[in-house]
C-alpha cells in the first residue's frame, strides 16, 4: 500500500526548502560573519521563507500523514504556546538589563567615592606636608614612628601635584598587615582603623558592582539564544496557521473526485480504433491530473486478463497516487482501500476501463452504502 503525500502541500514545502538551501549556500557561505542558522535570524526574507517552508510542513505533516482530528489541532495549540513562551523568555533579558541599570550606575559612583575616600586617607597620613608636619603635631614617640612610617612608603610614586599614584595606593593597602604588627602609636593606630573600615565598605561595594554587573551583562548563552527567537516566533507562528487551515477543511472538508485504476491499465476496445482511443486515454490521464483529480490505483490478481479483441494500456502510478491491493471480492469491506476511502471526503469515484462484473457491481454496492457516486465507463 501507498498512501498519497498530499500534493498541495508536500511540493510547496520541498520548493521552499531548496530555496533556504540555496539562499544559505549563496550566503551562509559566502562573505558572511555569522553562521547559517543565525543568518536565518538577521534576514526578514529568510524568515519569511522559513515560515512558508514551515507552515506547508506542518500542513504535510499534520493534515496529510498524521490526518489530526478535532481533538488533536486542540492540542496543537499547547505546542505553538510553548515555542511562543520560549521566544518571549528572551524579553526578560532586556527587561532584567534595563530595570538594574539605574543601580548598577550609581552603585559604580558609591564605589568610585569609596575609592577616593580610601586615596584621602591614605593621603592623610603619608602626604608629604603631613610628614613634615609629624614631629610638631603628635608626642615625640608617636612622631618617630609616623616618621619611620612616612620614610617607610617616601620612595612610592607619586603624581605631578605629589599625591600617591594609584599603584602606590595599592602597595600601601597590600602592606597595612605588616604597619599593624610594626607600629603601635596611637595616631597610625587609629588611621589604621579608620582605613580598614572604609576599605571594607569598599570591598562591600566591589561585590555589589559585581552582582549589579551580572544582571545587567548579557551572559553567552543568552546571547546565543537570543538568535534563535525569530526562529521560535516563526516556527510557532507557522504551525497556528496550519491549525487554522486543518480546522477549517475538518469543519468543511474538501469534496474530492477520484478515478479508479486497475491493475495500473485501461482497457481500450480494440475494434479498429485503438490508435485514435489511445490518443483519448492519454490525453483524459493528463487533463485528470492536470485538473487535480485524485486518482487511486486498486491491484486485483484474481481479475482475469482482457480478450484479445481489448488493448490494455499501462498506466504508471504517479509518486502522489495512492495504491491498494486486493486479494478477493470477499476481502473488499475490510480491505485497505476501503479504510482508506472512509478517512477521505470522497465525492465522484470514477472507474474506466475495466469490464470485471464482479468488481463493478461491488464498488456500486460499496458508493451506495458510503454516499459516494460510482461511474464506470468499461471500455474507451
Amino acid at each position: 500500500m501507498k498512501n498519497d503525500l498530499n500534493k498541495p502541500y508536500f511540493t510547496p514545502m520541498v520548493f521552499w526548502l531548496a530555496l533556504i538551501c540555496v539562499l544559505l549556500l549563496v550566503y551562509g557561505f559566502g562573505p558572511t560573519e555569522v553562521p547559517e542558522l543565525i543568518y536565518l535570524s538577521l534576514e526578514p526574507v529568510c524568515l519569511l521563507l522559513a515560515f512558508v517552508f514551515m507552515y506547508y510542513f506542518f500542513c504535510w505533516s499534520l493534515i496529510s500523514v498524521f490526518r489530526l482530528g478535532e481533538i488533536g489541532w486542540k492540542r496543537v495549540d499547547y505546542a505553538w504556546l510553548l515555542l511562543a513562551s520560549l521566544a518571549l523568555i528572551s524579553a526578560t533579558q532586556a527587561v532584567r538589563v534595563d530595570w538594574f541599570q539605574t543601580d548598577y550606575q550609581l552603585a559604580q559612583q558609591a564605589q568610585a567615592g569609596l575609592q577616593r575616600r580610601v586615596a584621602t586617607e591614605i593621603e592623610d597620613m603619608l602626604g608629604v606636608e603631613h610628614c613634615k608636619a609629624a614631629i610638631a603635631r603628635y608626642e615625640p614617640q608617636d612622631a618617630a614612628q609616623v616618621s619611620s612610617l612616612c620614610e617607610r612608603f617616601a620612595a612610592l610614586e607619586r603624581t605631578a601635584d605629589g599625591r600617591l599614584s594609584v599603584l602606590a595606593e595599592v602597595k600601601v593597602q597590600q602592606a597595612l598587615e605588616d604597619i599593624r604588627g610594626e607600629y603601635t602609636a596611637a595616631p597610625i593606630r587609629q588611621w589604621l582603623q579608620g582605613l580598614s573600615e572604609s576599605l571594607k565598605e569598599l570591598e562591600q561595594q566591589r561585590a555589589e558592582v559585581r552582582r549589579l554587573y551580572g544582571l545587567v551583562t548579557v551572559s553567552a548563552t543568552e546571547r546565543l539564544y537570543s538568535y534563535f527567537v525569530p526562529l521560535l516566533l516563526v516556527i510557532a507562528l507557522a504551525l497556528r496557521a496550519s491549525k487554522v487551515t486543518g480546522e477549517v477543511l475538518l469543519k468543511a472538508p474538501r469534496r474530492r473526485k477520484l478515478w479508479l485504476i486497475i491493475n495500473r491499465r485501461v482497457v481500450i476496445d480494440g475494434l479498429g480504433f485503438a490508435r485514435g482511443a489511445r490518443a483519448r486515454l492519454d490525453e483524459a490521464l493528463g487533463n485528470w491530473r492536470v485538473a487535480r483529480w485524485g486518482v487511486v490505483h486498486l491491484g486485483c490478481n484474481f481479475i482475469g486478463a482482457p480478450g484479445p479483441q481489448d488493448t490494455p494500456v499501462p498506466v504508471t502510478p504517479g509518486f502522489y497516487e495512492s495504491e491498494f491491493q486486493l486479494a478477493s471480492l470477499a476481502d473488499f469491506d475490510s480491505s485497505e482501500f476501503v479504510e482508506w476511502a472512509a478517512t477521505q471526503t470522497i465525492d465522484t469515484l470514477y472507474l474506466v476501463g475495466e469490464t470485471d462484473a464482479g468488481l463493478i457491481g461491488r464498488l456500486r454496492l460499496w458508493g451506495a452504502a458510503a454516499n459516494i457516486e460510482v461511474l464506470v465507463r468499461e471500455r474507451i
